[in-house]
């Protein structure tokens, strides 16, 4: 009998390099839990052999339906949505209730998390922090990832496009902390999913590189494209203001793009866990503490910024080099 896996999140970042990998595999069928009728729609059409279901994961009975009769579930919590912390906790009550029918089939939860989730001044790691907690203290067979900043996040293209180049941080572009390639955290949630029981109980800091900072970063870019690239650090209003708009919309409604993010802190929530004074506060943070894992050798930044897609291919001349190894 084929074993259903669940993912949560499917249209993002971290799921669009897994499926393809969870596909590949011919072992298992998967569930994908969209939230919105156009995101089931959207997700049916990308991946036509996958089961696509229309949850509410801060309804605890859409939960358990969604986990009906799984073998496992990759939950990815969407980072900065005020309910975040709710929806962690519902799918893994939906899991415990799963694993007390007399005929389940559940094994495992795998909870994609972040790097350094102690450090909570930063709000979505202070949540994500509470579903670890919730996982360790229920009878579940789980595995915590912990992955670090993602190499992604660097607009390679965009810069590229433009003919003074800026890059904007709203920290210390001097501050060193390691990063990952989302190619490289899919191949190792997929390798865990894979061999499921050798990875029970464990928690993974996952990085690719060694601590590098922006501006680093930024110079290397800088090589591969020929120009000069200025690196803009804004003033903490500044800083404060971008946050509110990301978590709480526009100014003006026009203003917005809908997104599976539209507003974490929507209107309507309690949102006891995101408060605009919380927003004042994240600015001023430093990054997550730096985290060496896995590889003989750093990589090397110049194969990394190849200009396919936004940023990183996932291959260098080695391809040992650029595979991420959990540890044995």
């Amino acid at each position: 009998m084929t074993e259903t896996i669940v993912l949560t999140c499917p249209s993002g970042k971290q799921s669009t390099h897994l499926i393809p990998l969870l596909i590949q595999t011919k072992r298992f069928h998967l569930r994908l839990a969209a939230h919105s009728a156009a995101s089931k729609d959207h997700l049916e059409s990308e991946y036509p052999e996958t089961e696509v279901v229309q949850v509410d994961l801060t309804s605890l009975p859409d939960c358990e339906r969604l986990l009906a009769g799984t073998t496992a579930i990759h939950h990815v919590g969407p980072s900065f949505h005020s309910r975040e912390k709710e929806m962690g906790f519902n799918l893994i009550d939906a899991a415990v209730s799963e694993i007390q029918k007399p005929d389940s089939v559940f094994k495992h939860f795998v909870f994609s998390s972040v790097l350094s989730t102690q450090h909570r001044n930063l709000m979505q790691h202070d949540l994500k922090s509470r579903v670890e907690e919730r996982l360790f203290l229920s009878p579940l067979n789980f595995t915590i990832l912990q992955p670090t900043n993602f190499l992604a996040g660097y607009p390679v293209a965009h810069l590229a496009e433009q003919s003074m180049p800026s890059f904007e941080r709203l920290w210390n572009p001097d501050t060193a902390n390691s990063l990952i390639a989302l190619e490289d955290l899919a191949e190792a949630s997929a390798r865990v999913l894979i061999e499921r029981e050798r990875h029970y109980f464990a928690q993974y800091p996952l990085c690719s590189t060694l601590p590098i900072s922006d501006r680093d970063v930024v110079r290397t870019i800088e090589k591969h494209l020929g120009k000069k690239i200025e690196i803009v650090t804004p003033s903490f209003e500044k800083g404060v203001q971008n946050t509110l708009t990301f978590l709480f919309g526009a100014r003006e409604s026009n203003d917005w793009v809908q997104s599976d993010l539209d507003s974490p802190g929507a209107e309507g929530d309690l949102r006891p866990d995101i408060t605009r004074d919380e927003a004042e506060r994240l600015p001023m943070v430093s990054n997550s503490p730096d985290f060496y894992h896995g590889r003989q050798e750093p990589v090397e930044w110049g194969a990394c910024f190849q200009l396919r897609d936004e940023l990183y291919t996932g291959q260098t001349s080695d391809t040992d080099d650029a595979t991420l190894i959990l540890p044995s």
